[in-house]
């Protein structure tokens, strides 16, 4: 979106610091802006400001007005209640000297969102459905249901409580996404995953407090662990923090903290772990085609040396609708210096780099089809197909 000067995610969104369920205004834009139209012109012109002022899209001229409603427009919710839900599936293919690998994963993302507004008051919840591999890392810190095996759980990724006040400030507490870095939707990128916070599960319970003006925008959460995650040895507490300022309207600028510390750590099983991650990022449109987000963090662990992990991405609208994305990303989450611990090897203690090539086709209203293949060092090549739709 910043190739249309787009710059603050809450225009679209109702999270402050963006992802997940769309503002009516966010779905006008899906619609206007993102999908492809086959010939027709959408009647959109660039230019947005950070306040949510409409100085970009106007109704479509072959199109008619933009859809805004739930049930792709079957429906139009009142003012006070935002609603959606969205689903993903996703097919893996690895080809391996034992021959092909292919696996369907039909239950990827199972989700619905609603908000609730009144006045400068408003909740927020999630609930689905998840069904993920014994020991897989994913889904697990979201589920509200204790179930370990692959049978159905129900999750909860956000719910929280909020008041907006002094027209740009907005203070919430309950579940939520960390603020921090980039808020891509590829949850299993490096830099998402080492800095553990990905939109897939790692959200935290706490406190935030989000400020949206016209050239920065920042938030800032007091991290008081994730309560759906047992024991409470194991839940992590800190802070998570960014600035990002914006130099023109094609270009966006920031930088994050987070830093947590468990008395357990429930990756590696150490004791009085500490964690942080600190670093740069960025946006910018130097083309209307082309839009570059880049993102690049130091990491810091007890019982290890300093690591590092970031990624740089080109998306190329070569149609409205049609993209063709590079990314290059690397790791290195320093080498453990406690006794007896391996030798440092690609991704702990040297740099390992990864490659993606992907193509993401909105083909429809609400709907999405994506294809990246990744190939990192040390991992199989794999192919990953997903169909996503919302409502």
């Amino acid at each position: 979106m910043i190739r249309h000067s787009y710059t603050a995610c809450g225009t679209c969104h109702a999270d402050p610091s963006g992802g997940e369920l769309l503002t009516a205004y966010g779905r006008a834009q899906g619609d206007l802006l993102l999908r492809m139209h086959y010939g027709g012109d959408s009647g959109a012109t660039q230019g947005g400001d950070e306040d949510g002022e409409d100085e970009a899209a106007g109704p479509g001229d072959s199109l008619g007005e933009p859809t805004t409603g739930v049930l792709w427009g079957l429906w139009e919710p009142p003012e006070w209640l935002l609603l959606s839900g969205t689903y993903r599936n996703l097919n893996v293919y690895r080809p391996t000297a034992e021959g092909r690998k292919n696996s369907l994963v039909p239950v990827m993302q199972a989700d619905l969102y609603g908000q609730v507004q009144f006045g400068a008051f408003r909740a927020s919840a999630s609930g689905g459905i998840s069904r993920v591999k014994v020991g897989s890392p994913h889904a697990r810190a979201a589920q509200v249901t204790t179930g370990q095996g692959e049978e159905l759980n129900l999750i909860s990724r956000t719910h929280w409580v909020g008041v907006d006040f002094a027209e740009s400030f907005t203070l919430r507490a309950g579940r939520m996404n960390l603020p921090f870095g980039l808020r891509i939707p590829e949850h299993t990128m490096w830099v998402r995953e080492s800095t553990m916070t990905d939109r897939e599960s790692d959200q935290q319970h706490g406190v935030a407090l989000a400020y949206v003006g016209q050239k920065l925008r920042a938030e800032i959460m007091g991290i008081a662990g994730n309560y759906q995650i047992h024991p409470s040895e194991v839940r992590e507490r800190g802070y998570a923090a960014y600035v990002e300022g914006v130099a023109s309207n094609n270009v966006a600028v920031g930088v994050s903290s987070k830093v947590t510390s468990a008395s357990i750590d429930r990756f590696t099983g150490e004791e009085n772990v500490l964690r942080q991650a600190h670093g740069i990022m960025g946006r910018w449109a130097p083309l209307h085609q082309l839009a570059v987000m880049f993102e690049a963090n130091m990491l810091f662990r007890t019982n290890a040396e300093a690591g590092f992990v970031g990624f740089v991405q080109a998306d190329y609208e070569i149609v409205q609708g049609l993209h063709f994305l590079l990314t290059g990303e690397v790791l290195d989450e320093g080498r453990s210096v406690l006794t007896g611990a391996p030798l440092a090897g690609p991704g702990q203690g040297e740099p390992k780099l990864g490659g993606w090539v992907s193509l993401d086709w909105f083909f429809a209203q609400q709907f999405e089809m994506r294809l990246d293949l990744v190939s990192r060092q040390n991992e199989p090549l794999t192919l990953l197909g997903q169909l996503h739709f919302y409502l």
